[in-house]
C-alpha cells in the first residue's frame, strides 16, 4: 500500500531525479559553498527529523492496538531509526564540518528547512500515527531513490574515458551513504511499517497519507533548491 503514496507523487519524484543541485553534485560542478550550506541545513533538519521519529514511536505506543503482533517490533524499529540518524547520518555531516574546520553549533534553520520540519512536526504531533508515518516517509524513500539515481549517473560519467570529473570527496561520501545497503535496509524496514498502517487505514486516512507524502516530496525539492 505504500506504493500508492509513491504513485501519488510520481511526477514530483521524477522531477527531483534531475534537480540541478543533485546533478551538479555528481558531475562535480556544484560549488563547495553551496554544499556546505546544504550540509549545515541538513544537519539541522536531521535533528528535528530524529525528534519526529521519537514522537511518532510514542504515538504508536498509544494508538496501535495491543493485539497487533507487530506493535512492539515496529515501535522499536522506529526508535532505532532515530538513533541511527544521530549515529550515522549526522556523523557524516560532523565529519564534513571537521574537514572544513567549521563550527555549525549556532547555525539556524533557513525558511525552507523550517517549513519542512514544521510541517512534519505538526502532522506527527496532531494527526493519527498512520499519517505521521507517511509524512516522514519521503525523507527515507526519496533519498534512497535519489541516491541510487546519482550512483547510476556517477558510474556513467566515470566510465567515459575523456571525463574530467573532479568531485570533492564529500560529494562521493554523500552518494555512497544514500545509495548504500545499510540505508536501503532502513528504508525497506520503514516502508514495511507504513505498508502495515496503510492496509489498516480507512479511505480518509489513506487520502491524508497520500497528501502528506506528496507535500513532503515537494518540500524535499524546495530544500535542495534552497541550497542551489
Amino acid at each position: 500500500m505504500a506504493q500508492s503514496l509513491w504513485d501519488a507523487a510520481a511526477d514530483l519524484i521524477k522531477v527531483t531525479e534531475t534537480h540541478p543541485f543533485l546533478v551538479a553534485m555528481v558531475d562535480g560542478t556544484l560549488r563547495q559553498d553551496s554544499f556546505r550550506y546544504y550540509a549545515i541545513q541538513d544537519a539541522l533538519f536531521l535533528t528535528d527529523f530524529a525528534s519526529c521519529l521519537d514522537l511518532l514511536a510514542a504515538k504508536m505506543n498509544v494508538e496501535m492496538s495491543d493485539d497487533d503482533t507487530t506493535k512492539e517490533a515496529s515501535i522499536k524499529r522506529v526508535k532505532d531509526l532515530a538513533v541511527g540518524i544521530e549515529e550515522a547520518e549526522k556523523d557524516l555531516h560532523r565529519s564534513f564540518f571537521a574537514q572544513w574546520d567549521i563550527d555549525a553549533t549556532d547555525a539556524t534553520s533557513m525558511p525552507n528547512t523550517l517549513l519542512y520540519t514544521s510541517y512534519m512536526l505538526r502532522v506527527v504531533s496532531t494527526r493519527p500515527y498512520a499519517e505521521g508515518l507517511a509524512v516522514l516517509l519521503p525523507c527515507f524513500w526519496v533519498y534512497m531513490h535519489i541516491g541510487n539515481c546519482m550512483l547510476q549517473l556517477r558510474q556513467e560519467l566515470d566510465s567515459i574515458p575523456t571525463s574530467k570529473q573532479r568531485r570533492p570527496a564529500q560529494f562521493d561520501a554523500w552518494i555512497d551513504m544514500y545509495s548504500g545497503e545499510e540505508f536501503e535496509t532502513e528504508v525497506k524496514d520503514y516502508i514495511a511499517i507504513v505498508d502495515k498502517a496503510a492496509v489498516g487505514a480507512d479511505e480518509v486516512t489513506l487520502s491524508k497519507m497520500k497528501e502528506h507524502f506528496r507535500m513532503c516530496c515537494q518540500l524535499e525539492y524546495m530544500f535542495w533548491t534552497q541550497a542551489s
